[in-house]
């Protein structure tokens, strides 16, 4: 891996793993007394306290090195966590709860898109436009001239939706898509 594929990699994981224990938190699948003692005197028991302790533990010992690392001692919390997480978030019954609900939100979204896509691989933007339109053609118009050239508008409108938060795919979701209601 390249220096910024294992930063994006140290990144994506920094800012899932304790989001995912609010998240959890406020569907009530988990409470934070839950968290083991063994992982949370380490890393702490809220997203921002995980998310300090892990930036600032990967800063102190990546210093002057080319390469990125936590300390043993974090990295073996961050790995127990993760699995923890697995065990009593990602496969809890909470979890599997809404997996119809967001795989059909997931299709209904993906070709609401591609109709406002509508094959072009870049539109300028302008104050008719939906927000969602707007976010959308954005993202496309971002894009290098390579990749709208040899991308699939398909591919591309999959990775937007890829590359959106929980919160705002369901925002998408509830502003676009008729009907849409998740469980809370």
């Amino acid at each position: 891996m390249t220096l910024e594929g294992c930063v994006v990699r140290l990144s994506d994981i920094i800012a899932y793993i304790g989001r995912d224990i609010e998240d959890a938190i406020i569907v009530g699948s988990i409470k934070r007394e839950d968290l083991p003692e063994e992982i949370t005197k380490n890393l702490g028991n809220t997203n921002a306290q995980i998310v300090n302790t892990l930036i600032m533990d990967v800063i102190e010992n990546s210093i002057d090195k080319p390469y990125l690392q936590f300390s043993d001692e974090i990295f073996e919390s961050l790995l127990k966590l993760k699995e923890w997480n697995y065990e009593n978030i990602y496969t809890s019954k909470e979890a599997q709860m809404n997996l119809d609900i967001l795989e059909k939100a997931f299709n209904e979204l993906f070709y609401f898109y591609l109709k406002k896509a509508n094959y072009r691989k870049s539109i300028e933007i302008d104050d008719s436009m939906t927000p969602s339109e707007k976010s959308l053609f954005r993202f496309i118009n971002n894009k290098t001239e390579e990749y709208k050239d040899n991308t699939d508008i398909r591919r591309i409108v999959i990775d937007y939706i890829s590359g959106q938060t929980d919160k705002f795919f369901i925002k998408e979701c509830e502003n676009n898509l008729k009907d849409f209601k998740i469980l809370k």
